[in-house]
């Protein structure tokens, strides 16, 4: 009898092991930007920045009238780089506008005030929110030039709806392969998209051609809710190859 209790706390125990081990390999490679949402769903951002951090509460007695959202624009109003969206997070204010006695007065008025989270949140959570705040404000983006036109395209077209801001995210996907729409600028990317071929066979068909050939990966791709559109019909050939040179400016510029 002890030996049958003895091993089913064993067979217990790697069971535990084989699905942290799992669900580590199905998470690790989730983007900063992705992580990021999350910290800012579970830390109650949205309660004031609005969903997704796009629609800002209102705000009576300060500027806009409205808490400042993520996007583009007016968040840079606010913040000039990632150095100030960190001291927004840390402290509440940055010092160019804590240092800034006109500043200071527009802020008594207002009913909102952004909280300090300094000693609420971790390195790490601080970092994925830093990330998340970055993508959504469009602080980074490439130079005028192909990768920039490329950037439009994919704008124009929706490509952010699934792929995150700027390319970033890693979108849920409810039965995909690990769960998640992989970021432009992570680590599965590559092994979706060898090389810029299949880069233009995903964008134009849906699918690469060696991911169409493997039975594996079909089971997948097609129980997944959320599958990747064709654009063959919709998308000439420069604007393909300006998406193809912003996917590659995204992941020379990894967060």
């Amino acid at each position: 009898m002890r030996k049958l209790t003895w091993m089913a706390v064993i067979a217990v125990l790697l069971a535990g092991l084989g699905y942290a081990g799992w669900s580590y390999w199905r998470t690790k490679n989730v983007s900063p930007v992705q992580r990021g949402w999350k910290v800012a769903d579970e830390a109650g951002c949205f309660t004031c920045h609005g969903p997704g951090g796009i629609k800002g509460a209102p705000d009576p007695g300060y500027g806009m009238d409205d808490v400042p959202t993520f996007s583009a624009g007016v968040m840079r109003m606010y913040a000039e780089s990632e150095a100030e969206i960190r001291e927004w997070i840390l402290d509440g204010i940055p010092r160019r506008i804590k240092n800034n006695p006109e500043e200071m007065k527009a802020r008594t008025g207002a009913a909102v005030l952004m909280p300090a989270w300094r000693d609420v949140l971790s390195a790490g959570q601080v970092d994925d929110l830093v990330a998340f705040v970055k993508a959504t404000a469009e602080l980074d983006k490439p130079p005028d030039g192909p990768a920039s036109e490329g950037r439009e395209v994919a704008m124009k077209r929706g490509c952010f709806g699934c792929h995150g801001p700027q390319g970033r995210g890693s979108m849920p996907n409810l039965r995909g392969f690990k769960g998640y729409i992989p970021a432009w600028d992570g680590a599965d990317f590559p092994e979706l998209a060898k090389d810029d071929a299949e880069i233009r066979e995903w964008i134009l068909d849906g699918v690469s051609k060696r991911f169409a050939a493997s039975r594996g990966a079909r089971f997948f791709l097609e129980r997944q809710p959320i599958k990747m559109p064709a654009y063959r019909a919709h998308l000439s050939e420069t604007e393909v190859d300006r998406l193809v040179d912003f996917i590659h400016w995204v992941r020379q510029h990894p967060y």
